[in-house]
């Protein structure tokens, strides 16, 4: 029997696919057939919803940052310092997960360029308002002027997502850059 569901479920539930196999084995060695058949659709939906592959991953990337962007927001409007916020958001388990998966080493491929480029830019438009308040809020501690505090925060986004890109940077060490920078 077949089961009718909203277009909306049927695209969510094959993003949500899409991601425990992204997570597990990497998008580059998951393929579309693999998605289509764990969701139980034709082939031809999967195109209905997405054009490419990527656009796929796009989806499956906005998600991931819709989550982290709650977390960052919970953080921010905590008790904590300013510093402690913001350890805490980077110190978190999602952080970690978002750059060692396989997914991740998958973006971080010359092939995938503008994807991760892409990731960078979802994850700015999740992260920043909450960053930028908890950057306010350590500026304001140190008795300095928070008018630069989304200027500083994008800054520090951008350039740890570039050089863990580069793997010039790891997860882990974020923390250190942090904790050093805000000592």
């Amino acid at each position: 029997m077949r089961i009718t569901k909203s277009p909306e479920e049927r695209k969510a539930e094959m993003v949500a696919i899409a991601s425990v196999l992204f997570a597990r084995q990497g998008f580059v060695r998951t393929s579309v057939t693999e998605i289509t058949d764990e969701a139980k659709v034709a082939k031809g939906l999967f195109y209905y919803y997405f054009t490419t592959k990527d656009e796929m991953v796009k989806s499956v990337v906005e998600g991931y940052c819709a989550y982290l962007e709650a977390e960052a927001d919970r953080i921010a409007d905590g008790s904590e310092t300013g510093r402690e916020k913001l350890l805490r958001l980077f110190a978190g388990d999602e952080w970690r997960k978002c750059f060692t998966a396989p997914m991740t080493e998958d973006l971080k491929l010359p092939q995938s360029a503008a994807v991760y480029c892409d990731m960078c830019d979802r994850m700015a438009a999740h992260l920043l308002p909450g960053m930028t308040r908890m950057v306010a809020q350590i500026l304001e501690e140190s008795g300095r002027s928070s008018e630069m505090a989304e200027q500083f925060a994008g800054t520090m986004l951008y350039g740890f997502l570039m050089m863990m890109r580069q793997d010039r940077l790891k997860p882990g060490e974020v923390m250190k850059v942090l904790d050093t920078v805000f000592a």
